[in-house]
């Protein structure tokens, strides 16, 4: 979780460009800024590296379908590390400064913040894994930034959504959005898997951020375009952003989903804080800048 940026006179042009990214909510349109951006990322940073056979597999998927599953960068030894220390780690947001766990009652949901993400075993490897930089630098067209990391548990709360997130909906905070998905505890259909409308990232948004309704992307999709991807812990999976998505509500068990995003910027509304890490020296600078020191 990355903290939003106050809407202050000395953020007023980040937001200009947030809201600029809005007013173009066609694909045809925002291409050619797009194009422009990586064009600049390019000449100040240098070439994305070469893709391996891995990534270009991953990528034609991902450009035809708008999400495709890939080779988990954590093994089952490496999450159950990753649960063990979450045991007494405390989350931000849900049941502030308290640990949670999957057995923890009275949360809907809990979410932990970027040094705790970032202290926690095998996580900021998986963020640089070099097939899942590949993939994120084949599908922006340039050097990828490390932009946003999450990690939350999602409760069962009576089946009803109780985020925006929990919504079919488009992420708007950036113009080209590549997220990393990986499962860190079992999901199958009552436990809140993602859901992906295949071939959305080809279609045009809306001015407006609002929620689409199941009967309206029934109308305009087809029920049949909606992938459910449930597995066991480790399943991960990259999707293209502008295309509509959402997480389910568990309704049964809980869901806890490790989440990094990849653009060709930093994002204009978001605060980044570098934290100081002991390993920093291992993990590409100009990738990482946003997030570690």
């Amino acid at each position: 979780m990355i903290p939003i940026r106050p809407l202050k006179r000395e953020s007023a042009l980040r937001y200009g460009a947030y809201y600029a990214s809005r007013l173009l909510p066609h694909p045809v349109l925002r291409s050619g800024v797009i194009t422009a951006i990586r064009t600049c990322v390019t000449l100040m940073h240098g070439a994305a590296a070469a893709e391996g056979a891995e990534a270009q597999s991953a990528l034609r998927t991902l450009r035809e379908t708008g999400m495709t599953p890939i080779t988990s960068p954590l093994d089952p030894a490496q999450i159950d590390e990753v649960l063990s220390f979450l045991k007494t780690a405390p989350v931000a947001q849900g049941a502030p400064g308290q640990p949670v766990t999957a057995s923890s009652q009275g949360v809907a949901s809990a979410v932990y913040d970027v040094p705790t993400i970032l202290a926690c075993p095998h996580l900021l490897r998986a963020m640089n894994d070099p097939a899942m930089l590949q993939i994120a630098a084949g599908f922006l067209g340039c050097k990828p930034t490390i932009s946003g990391v999450g990690l939350r548990w999602s409760f069962a709360h009576g089946g009803k959504a109780d985020s925006e997130v929990q919504r079919f909906h488009r992420d708007m905070e950036d113009w080209k959005i590549l997220r990393m998905f990986i499962y860190l505890t079992d999901v199958a259909s009552d436990g809140g898997p993602h859901q992906f409308v295949a071939k959305s990232h080809k279609t045009a948004g809306r001015f407006r951020i609002r929620p689409y309704t199941d009967e309206y992307i029934e109308r305009r999709f087809g029920r049949d375009k909606v992938m459910t991807i449930s597995g066991p812990k480790g399943t991960a999976f990259v999707g293209d952003m502008w295309g509509v998505h959402r997480g389910l509500p568990p309704l049964q068990r809980p869901r806890l989903l490790f989440s990094c995003t990849y653009t060709m910027t930093a994002t204009p509304i978001y605060r980044y804080e570098p934290v100081q890490m002991a390993q920093s020296h291992l993990y590409d600078g100009y990738t990482n800048r946003l997030l570690i020191r």
